[in-house]
């Protein structure tokens, strides 16, 4: 098998486990190869990055998603809305999946804030009742993360049966306020190609730009 081809095989196989299995990208990766080549892994394999293995996961929810997926989908953003709306003084942006068209059952809401002081929103969510988790961050990250805060909402509606489902967890990812000036990580940068709304391909959106993207896409 090509090198090439064996690139997309195993990102297509990646795809598969994070659309089922709710997989991390990087485990996703691991497994597609245990699956393919098992003991056979080549040292000069080049494995797929993770834009590769979200190009195919795309091409997965559209083709085996449907209807289900895009309803999802829509309520991943509708929540994020609200979760945002919620956080409005500290400047909040989604990103990730629910943001570029790839969220599944498995996917968490996931917001960059932009602040003063990362005690502030911690104040502010016990303010709300919100219990949340704490990481301090850290690492080689650039710009570097203040904190990273984690936590369970319920939607409205969420019984069974409901197009919202279950408990959806939310990550908060904590910047310095001047970080916003950084562009965006995961731009893509011709979204046609990957018949991608610009929206879903800027790498970041506010409130207003995620609103126009669930009423222009879902």
């Amino acid at each position: 098998m090509a090198s090439s081809d064996l690139r997309t095989e195993l990102a297509a196989t990646a795809a598969r486990l994070i659309a089922e299995e709710g997989c991390e990208y990087a485990q996703a990766k691991r497994r597609a190869v245990n699956e393919l080549l098992g003991e056979a892994l080549d040292r000069r394999t080049t494995l797929p990055d993770n834009s590769e293995v979200e190009y195919e996961l795309r091409r997965y929810l559209k083709l085996f998603g449907g209807e289900q997926h895009r309803a999802l989908l829509k309520s991943r953003r509708e929540l994020a809305s609200e979760v945002m709306l919620a956080l409005r003084e500290f400047e909040p942006y989604v990103i990730g999946a629910v943001l570029n068209g790839t969220a599944t059952e498995h996917s968490d809401i996931h917001l960059h804030l932009y602040v003063d002081s990362a005690k502030d929103v911690e104040l502010h969510l016990m303010n709300l009742g919100i219990e949340f988790d704490v990481d301090d961050g850290g690492g080689d990250e650039r710009p570097q993360v203040l904190e990273r805060l984690s936590y369970v909402v319920s939607p409205a509606g969420s019984g069974r049966g409901s197009a919202r489902g279950a408990s959806v967890g939310v990550r908060l990812h904590i910047y310095p306020r001047d970080a916003i000036r950084i562009a965006a990580r995961h731009r893509r940068p011709n979204p046609a190609d990957e018949d991608m709304h610009p929206i879903e391909a800027a790498g970041r959106a506010n409130m207003e730009a995620l609103k126009k993207l669930i009423s222009e896409s879902c």
